[in-house]
C-alpha cells in the first residue's frame, strides 16, 4: 500500500501495472480535498487513477481535479442518537444477535496488542475462506495491527475464544465507520449480528452521530444519467442470480438491510477518464473476481 501525504490527510493507494487505485475515499476535510487530490494526479509514472468510495458531498471537488464519476452503489449510515433495537423491524437482529448469545457469545472492546496472535489467526482463516485471498485485500481490508492508530477493536468471543472481530474508525463530528469484520467458520450463528449490535450502542451511548456499515455496490442504481450503458450493466449484475453468485452484493445488501440505515449513493471517479477499462481495473484491483 502507498500514501500520499498532504498537510494531516492522508490517501492511501495500491498500484497494478500503471494504474493507481485508492481505495477508502478522501477522508479530507472540504478545504484540504483539493490539495490532496492535486498530489495524487502528480504521481509519477500513473497512468490511470482511481477513487473509491466518494460522497456526493466530494463530487464537486472530484470533478474539479479532473475526475469523472459515476455512482456505483448505496451506502449504509445508521444514525444512532434515536436507534433502539425493538420493534418488529429489529427482529431479525435481536433473534440473532440472542441465538449468538445463548450459544455463549459476549462482545468486549480490546487493545490489538493484547490478542494480536487470535486476531491475526481469525482474519487469515477469514480470507481463505473467500476467493483468491490475495485479491481479497482490498475488499476485505487489514486489521492494521502494527499501526492501530485511532481503530477500535470490538471482538466475539465464545469458550474464551476469539471467534470474530471488527474494527471501527473514526471520521470526525462523531461519525464512525466500519472498517473490517472477519469470523470463523465455527462462530455461533448470529455473531456478527451480536457485534455490529454491540457497536451500535456502544457508539449511541458514547453521544456518537453514526456508524457507517460501508458500500453495497452496484445496488441502488438509478437507470438516468450519465454512463447510461455502465448503469445498466451494473442493475444486471444485481438482479443475475449470475451476478450474485459471482459477487454475492444482494446478500451483502440484505444483511446490512437489517439494522435499517439510511442509505445514500456512493461514487467510483477515474482520470483521466470513466470507461468499463477503468471500471474493469478497479474492480480486479478491490478484489470482485
Amino acid at each position: 500500500m502507498h500514501h500520499v501525504v498532504q498537510g494531516g490527510n492522508v490517501l492511501a493507494y495500491q498500484m497494478r501495472g500503471r494504474t493507481a487505485f485508492a481505495v477508502g475515499g478522501l477522508n479530507a476535510a472540504p478545504a484540504d480535498r483539493s490539495a490532496l487530490l492535486t498530489e495524487y494526479q502528480a504521481l509519477d509514472g500513473v497512468r490511470r487513477r482511481l477513487i473509491f468510495p466518494l460522497r456526493r458531498s466530494e463530487l464537486r471537488d472530484a470533478m474539479s481535479a479532473d475526475f469523472s464519476p459515476i455512482q456505483v452503489g448505496i451506502e449504509a449510515i445508521v444514525d444512532l442518537p434515536t436507534l433502539a433495537f425493538n420493534g418488529k423491524a429489529f427482529r431479525t437482529v435481536r433473534n440473532m444477535r440472542n441465538r449468538a448469545a445463548r450459544r455463549g457469545a459476549h462482545v468486549e472492546e480490546v487493545r490489538p496488542d493484547a490478542y494480536r496472535v487470535q486476531l491475526e489467526q481469525v482474519h487469515a482463516l477469514w480470507l481463505e475462506q473467500k476467493r483468491p485471498s490475495w485479491r481479497m485485500k482490498l475488499l476485505v481490508g487489514s486489521p492494521c495491527l502494527d499501526q492501530p492508530h485511532d481503530r477500535r477493536y470490538l471482538v466475539a468471543f465464545a469458550d474464551d475464544a476469539v471467534v470474530a472481530f471488527i474494527t471501527l474508525l473514526p471520521g470526525g463530528h462523531g461519525q464512525w465507520g466500519l472498517d473490517v469484520m472477519a469470523q470463523l467458520p465455527q462462530a455461533p450463528a448470529g455473531t456478527m449480528d451480536l457485534l455490529l449490535a454491540h457497536a451500535c450502542e456502544q457508539l449511541r451511548d458514547e453521544g456518537a452521530a453514526t456508524l457507517s456499515l460501508g458500500s453495497c455496490p452496484m445496488a441502488g442504481i438509478p437507470l438516468t444519467g450519465k454512463g447510461w450503458l455502465l448503469r445498466r450493466i451494473f442493475r444486471v449484475l444485481y438482479a443475475s442470480s449470475l451476478g450474485n453468485r459471482v459477487f454475492g452484493f444482494r446478500r451483502l445488501h440484505q444483511f446490512k438491510s437489517k439494522f435499517r440505515p439510511r442509505w445514500v449513493p456512493v461514487y467510483f471517479a477515474a482520470s483521466p477518464r470513466l470507461g468499463i477499462w477503468s471500471l474493469y481495473l478497479g474492480c480486479r484491483m478491490w478484489g470482485l473476481y
